[in-house]
């Protein structure tokens, strides 16, 4: 009988567990430790390199953008995967740093975009939520701005329509910002 309500707690606290987990999953990749070299050629004789964690990618090769992507060492948090991003030279157009996966978001449903963000020349980035195909709307955007300190951001938005997007941050000047931790999911 005693065994009882040892084997209730147990399973509770296995759903609790399960519960977190899901509420932690991201709808991209995992901004984590796995990565690679990237080298892309961009317009006018402009390039990007460097490494990125694993199914992220660099989609500038059709502007006028040079830049360098850099794991770091000094992460927010123990755990996590910083990535510093160097923009060298524009002519024209923009970085973009984003993934293949294009969840679909839902109609009137609250998603978030978090991380943690840090630049010690206070410059920023843009994250926006793009549509995959010609034109190319930006369906919701924001600025983040940074300081010499890792900080943590928040970005929330609703669609007014199921649709599917990228999740994209872009910088459209010269710079260079500190990313980790980044995560979307719907609002808690």
């Amino acid at each position: 009988m005693k065994r009882f309500p040892l084997v209730a707690c147990a399973v509770l606290i296995a759903f609790a567990a399960l519960a977190l987990a899901a509420e932690n999953q991201s709808l991209l990749p995992q901004f984590g430790p796995e990565g690679g070299d990237v080298a892309v050629t961009a317009q006018n004789g402009h390039k990007l390199t460097g490494w990125l964690p694993k199914d992220w990618v660099d989609n500038s090769e059709w502007a006028g953008v040079s830049g360098t992507y850099t794991k770091l060492d000094d992460p927010p948090k123990p755990g996590l995967t910083a990535i510093n991003i160097k923009v060298s030279a524009v002519d024209d157009g923009q970085l973009q740093l984003t993934t293949w996966t294009k969840p679909t978001f839902k109609k009137g449903v609250k998603y978030v975009v978090e991380g943690y963000i840090r630049s010690k020349s206070n410059d920023g980035i843009k994250v926006v939520i793009r549509q995959p195909e010609d034109p190319y709307e930006f369906y919701a955007d924001q600025d983040l701005e940074a300081g010499d300190a890792w900080k943590a951001f928040s970005f929330e938005f609703t669609l007014d329509a199921d649709k599917p997007a990228f999740v994209m941050f872009v910088k459209p000047e010269t710079g260079s910002v500190d990313l980790s931790g980044i995560v979307v999911r719907e609002a808690q």
